[in-house]
């Protein structure tokens, strides 16, 4: 369980700290006493987000992807022999004239 709600960076970070990535983080932290409670809160960030375990794993591809691949290379290939045999078409009209 990852708590999205409780911070607006880990909501930002959604797609990247619990799905199928690998995340790297790196937290700026302040020497100055002024910035004292930013880096606390930094390092708590940092600390909770350090816990957060994914199994990244490489995405195969289905089968249904496979077929709108074929069907938009079909399509390509389709418009492409139309768009020759336009230009033949034209071409042979224009050196009539």
């Amino acid at each position: 369980y990852i708590p999205y709600n409780d911070n607006k960076l880990t909501q930002l970070m959604r797609d990247s700290l619990g799905g199928n990535a690998k995340t790297l983080m790196f937290v700026n932290l302040s020497p100055a006493d002024y910035n004292a409670d930013e880096t606390a809160g930094s390092l708590t960030y940092a600390s909770r987000a350090k816990e957060i375990t994914n199994s990244a794993t490489k995405n195969d591809e289905s089968a249904e992807i496979r077929k709108l691949k074929k069907v938009i290379a079909s399509l390509k290939k389709g418009a492409a022999e139309e768009e020759v045999a336009g230009e033949g078409g034209q071409g042979g009209a224009a050196a009539e004239e």
